[in-house]
């Protein structure tokens, strides 16, 4: 090694060390590019921020000759630790969110898949290298035409060859075949099922599991013929297409085991051919790891979901006590696919089976990492919701030793001796973000002789929070975390049966989908389970018809997540008809200290960004329409057909919805969620457009078409979806690698000016890690991008100073867009949505006009400062910002878009974007568009007569209902008494304005009139009704409300008191 890279591996490779060295001032330099001359004299760098995505991993660790390889995932590096000496010897800056590594064949290069970057970094492990331990290139995949990835979050690594290797495209659902000489994807093999991460090559074959494999459950639905009390036991047509919107009644339901669901866990392929070999299907569910040995057995890491044991909750009442708090069952599955084909596999549990329960401190939860040693006898896994690593005998599958490491081992890699016999692992601990060293010589007695603790910037509260999300201590067995069912903070794509209440004229406990919990903040209330954690009150799915009193203080988000918490550790989380409490009194396990640090983490954990949004950030035209569509036009229906008359901005999603109570499920990272609408009854072999889906893995954009009748004129909803703002430039964690072979490629040098871009306007920070090469030596150089010039300790280059020293070989770099410092809990994304409070909003989204007479709109908005950036439709631009009263602000353009839709976002200064807001421009004001019923009702205050109601003498003999038929849109009431039901209509008379009301009752007299719902006694009914004799006569109605949720009836001469049914 040369004198050069001894001194550059003695600092390491980290840009962090020098950003104080690096920051100056460009003040007074001339004005560049036209779209950000007015940015440049204002640019302010600022230190790199790392958000909190929970990525999840594959193989994070590896040996290569000496030197072990470690994803540092919260810091963005790889970092490398000499396994002499124990230290860390340099760290490689990557992409963003690195999560799996994996070492060429021959040593010579070790790649890194970085999981928010979508990429592949490079690293050379050459040590005759003048760039060893420096990244050479970044390997991805763009769709040119839409400045987008296509090649979404990269995971497992395995190399066939040094010529040939795989990637793992886990939300792509396929896997990338890679030349590894030209770093070009040649083909792709699809995966028709979900999440591939982990995969592995041995002996000429890819193995490859999804993680999301499923175990076969849906919901009891079917064609009424076949209703058979067992697979099914409601018709599937009248509760899942008929009524699809809100909760179902009238139906029993259970989550049951469907032999036709397809299960596919296992794929193999030659590697020669790139054929596929064979499928394996019914391996387990949550499918972490995988190693193969010699012999060609197959060890998977998993985690079986047991939703179906207590899952008999409409034929048998089923409720959380048959569950037995034994959520999953944490297993190793083997396979052996020596000889002809797949034998039947064996499944090693770690725990004994229910009714018997381990002790905490024996279990082994969420089996995660796992490896086998060289001579095939043992294998080593980490138990991630345990914090262990254990020793298997991998004949028998008996647990051989045990021993404690760091928070969340998720990674393992072995040194082995020269008969193949395990000495040493290696286990990166990723939540603590740690290494742990463990003598495994003797695999009864494993024992950790040291700890490697990584640099990591991730905060403190949101850290101490995820431990105590990932631990299985939170059950009161210890076998399973929160994050069992919400790992990495996304959904289990799962189907279960809690502790929810029973929904309002229900008469069982209605099976749940699992939610992420991605993108909490501002969701409040919580009501999609039916668990309150409401800091305004409102309805829910156990009081549909009420209106509940706040739980949750307004101006604290973390008590609504707290409660949240509080419900779950006593009740999902907790053995039935125990009782113990923690330190404060509460049911359930973790400490007061505990669930208050949680509270913090599930607010801070983002949605990753937009899976398809350009990396010049400029929206594009379809996406543009998809907007329009969505919220404005609908889907050919009228008002009906409008998705977001309850999806609404600014994340997708709306709550208090009367006579349903659940919140509306969020379209955000829709192309990573297949289990969609209440409870999953779309999901459903028995359904044959589902069943169709099902074989082919389940694609997201296809699935979802169905929910708009796949009208290919609304499709462009889809192009919305992918591009739709989660709080990051498309800029955010793109990368280009400048080398002799890239600069042939044009995308290279497109990729870098679009970089340059936003960084000028601060909506990334642009960073640069390479190395400077003369001859046999070279020197590391860090770089930071000040607006014009690129800036280092050895001095600044310009861009093109930069690209003559690439065609010269002497310089190899990559280009990183990093995210500002104000990504923490402190600095959540900026909100903004039409005029109203963010929890009371309901039918049309009011769309502001701007024209040349009027610069300036206002809108509901939060998170937002003074002083933050002005984004239209992708490109910042100068204006104004006023903060109003009440969570309103407003925003003044200093120049007018041109004529049509455009899109707004607001951006904290070194922080993150707000949601894509719709504002429109025309050529002259617009007249204010009159009310629909829905705000008229709202605005005077009279939800609460919505439901049903009874009188109060009688408990019945006389009932009236008043709902919705069509949302914000027409109301129907009914008046029932001995003589049969009055229905009547009542909307809005486009012509006139006045709200109409039309009815007939069964003897065939026809009542017609208005409504005035302006009358501060309550809404009042004058009109007339005309017998089917023909004789007519005046008639009045009013509806008059009480205290206590009572109601009085006015009608004709009658006053009926009545309350709630």
């Amino acid at each position: 090694m040369t004198t050069t890279n001894s001194l550059r591996l003695a600092l390491g490779i980290s840009l962090l060390a020098v950003l104080a060295s690096v920051i100056t001032s460009v003040e007074g330099q001339q004005r560049v590019e036209s779209q950000s001359e007015n940015f440049l004299g204002q640019f302010e760098p600022t230190q790199i921020g790392h958000p909190s995505f929970v990525s999840p991993h594959a193989s994070p660790i590896a040996v290569n000759n000496s030197l072990v390889f470690v994803a540092n995932t919260p810091a963005d590096t790889v970092d490398v630790i000499d396994s002499q000496t124990r230290d860390v010897i340099a760290r490689v800056d990557v992409g963003v969110d690195p999560v799996s590594i994996a070492r060429r064949p021959d040593g010579k290069e070790v790649w890194v898949s970085n999981h928010i970057s979508d990429s592949v970094s490079v690293i050379d492990t050459d040590e005759s290298s003048p760039t060893f331990l420096n990244v050479i290139a970044t390997v991805q995949e763009f769709d040119t035409a839409r400045k987008a990835t296509s090649f979404d979050e990269p995971m497992g690594i395995a190399f066939a060859s040094n010529e040939k290797a795989y990637v793992a495209l886990s939300s792509d659902n396929q896997i990338a075949v890679i030349d590894v000489a030209s770093r070009e994807v040649t083909k792709r093999l699809t995966i028709t099922a979900q999440d591939p991460r982990e995969i592995v090559v041995r002996d000429g074959k890819l193995y490859v599991i999804p993680f999301e494999s499923n175990n076969q459950t849906q919901l009891s639905g079917g064609a009424a013929q076949d209703i058979d009390g067992d697979l099914v036991t409601f018709d599937i047509f009248e509760h899942s297409i008929r009524n699809n919107s809100k909760l179902s009644l009238g139906h029993v339901i259970d989550v049951i085991k469907h032999p036709d669901m397809p299960d596919r866990d296992l794929y193999v392929f030659d590697t020669e051919t790139d054929e596929l070999i064979e499928t394996v299907d019914t391996l387990g569910t949550l499918l972490y790891g995988m190693t193969v040995d010699s012999q060609g057995r197959v060890f998977i890491a998993q985690t079986d979901a047991r939703n179906d044991a207590n899952g008999r909750a409409g034929t048998e009442k089923h409720g959380l006590a048959e569950m037995e708090n034994r959520a999953f069952l944490n297993r190793i599955t083997r396979v052996d696919l020596g000889g002809s084909g797949a034998k039947e596999p064996s499944f090693f549990d770690l725990e004994p089976l229910p009714p018997q329960q381990p002790d905490p401190a024996d279990a082994l939860a969420t089996p995660y990492g796992i490896k086998i040693s060289g001579d095939d006898s043992t294998l080593f896994v980490s138990a991630a919701g345990s914090d262990k690593l254990i020793t298997i005998d991998a004949d028998t599958g008996e647990v051989l030793g045990r021993v404690a490491v760091d928070a969340t081992p998720r990674g393992v890699a072995l040194i082995s001796a020269n008969d193949g016999s395990p000495t040493q692992a290696w286990v990166l601990n990723a939540v603590e973000n740690t290494v742990s060293l463990v003598d495994v010589s003797a695999a009864s007695n494993p024992r950790l002789i040291d700890t490697v603790v990584l640099e990591d910037p991730t905060q403190p509260v949101v850290k101490r929070g995820r431990k105590a999300f990932e631990t299985a201590m939170a059950s009161t067995t210890g076998t399973f975390s929160c994050a069992s069912c919400h790992p990495d903070g996304h959904t289990d794509q799962l189907v279960w049966v809690l502790a929810t209440p029973i929904v309002t004229r229900g008469d069982q406990i209605q099976p749940r989908i699992t939610m992420p919990i991605r993108g909490l903040r501002d969701t409040e209330p919580y009501h999609w389970d039916g668990i309150p954690g409401d800091p305004y009150g409102g309805v829910n799915a156990a009081n549909a018809d009420g209106h509940v009193p706040p739980n949750s203080d307004i101006n604290d988000p973390t008590t609504s997540t707290l409660d949240l918490i509080n419900g779950g550790l006593a009740n999902t989380m907790h053995w039935v008809g125990k009782t113990n409490t923690n330190d404060e009194g509460k049911l359930g396990m973790l400490t007061a200290a505990e669930r208050d640090d949680m509270s913090v983490f599930l607010l801070s954990v983002p949605y990753p960004p937009a899976q398809r949004r350009p990396y010049d950030n400029v929206q594009s035209d379809r996406a543009k329409e998809g907007f329009r569509l969505f919220h404005i036009e609908g889907n050919g229906g009228g008002r009906a057909g409008v998705c977001g008359d309850c999806h609404r901005l600014p994340h997708l999603v709306s709550t208090n919805h009367p006579t349903i109570g659940m919140d509306t499920p969020t379209w955000r990272g829709a192309y990573d969620r297949f289990l969609i609408l209440p409870q999953g009854r779309i999901n459903l072999v028995t359904l044959q457009p589902f069943a169709e889906l099902a074989e082919q893995g389940i694609p997201e954009r296809e699935l979802w078409r169905r929910t708009w009748a796949q009208r290919e004129a609304f499709d462009p909803v889809w192009d919305m979806v992918e591009e739709h703002s989660t709080g990051y430039s498309g800029a955010f964690a793109r990368q280009a690698t400048l080398n002799q072979a890239s600069l042939a490629k044009p995308i290279t040098l497109d990729i870098v000016n679009a970089l340059e871009q936003s960084a000028r306007e601060e909506a990334i920070i642009l960073a640069v890690s390479g190395v400077m090469i003369d001859g046999n030596d070279a020197q590391a150089v860090l770089m930071r991008f000040d607006g014009r010039e690129y800036i280092s300790s050895i001095g600044s280059h310009t861009q093109g100073e930069l690209i003559a020293l690439t065609r010269e070989g002497k310089f190899i770099g990559t280009f990183t867009g990093h995210h500002g410092v104000n990504t923490d809990f402190d600095h959540p994304q900026p909100a903004l949505w039409t005029l109203s409070p963010i929890h009371e909003q309901s039918g049309p989204q009011e769309f502001p006009n701007i024209h040349s007479e009027q610069l300036s709109m206002t809108l509901s908005g939060r998170h937002v400062d003074a002083d933050a950036h002005i984004i239209v439709n992708g490109r910042r631009m100068d204006g104004t910002i006023n903060l109003l009263e009440e969570e309103m602000i407003s925003v003044e353009l200093a120049e007018r878009p041109p004529l049509g839709l455009h899109l707004l976002q607001l951006q904290t200064r070194g922080g993150l974007i707000s949601n894509d807001f719709i504002f429109n421009v025309t050529a002259e004001a617009v007249p204010k568009r009159a009310p629909t019923l829905g705000e008229i009702v709202t605005n005077n205050g009279w939800e609460n007569l919505l439901g049903d109601w009874v009188d109060v003498s009688t408990r019945g003999e006389f009932q009236v209902s008043l709902n919705w038929k069509i949302k914000n849109q027409l109301l129907e009431m009914s008046f029932t008494e001995q003589a049969g039901a009055t229905i009547a209509s009542i909307n809005i008379d486009p012509s006139s304005g006045e709200i109409v009301h039309s009815g007939i009752n069964p003897l065939g007299a026809s009542i017609t009139g208005t409504w005035d719902f302006a009358i501060e006694e309550g809404p009042r009914f004058d009109g007339k009704f005309l017998s089917a004799e023909g004789a007519e006569g005046e008639l009045s109605i009013q509806m008059v409300p009480q205290e206590n949720d009572a109601l009085l009836f006015k009608i004709a001469q009658s006053n009926i008191s009545m309350i709630r049914k």
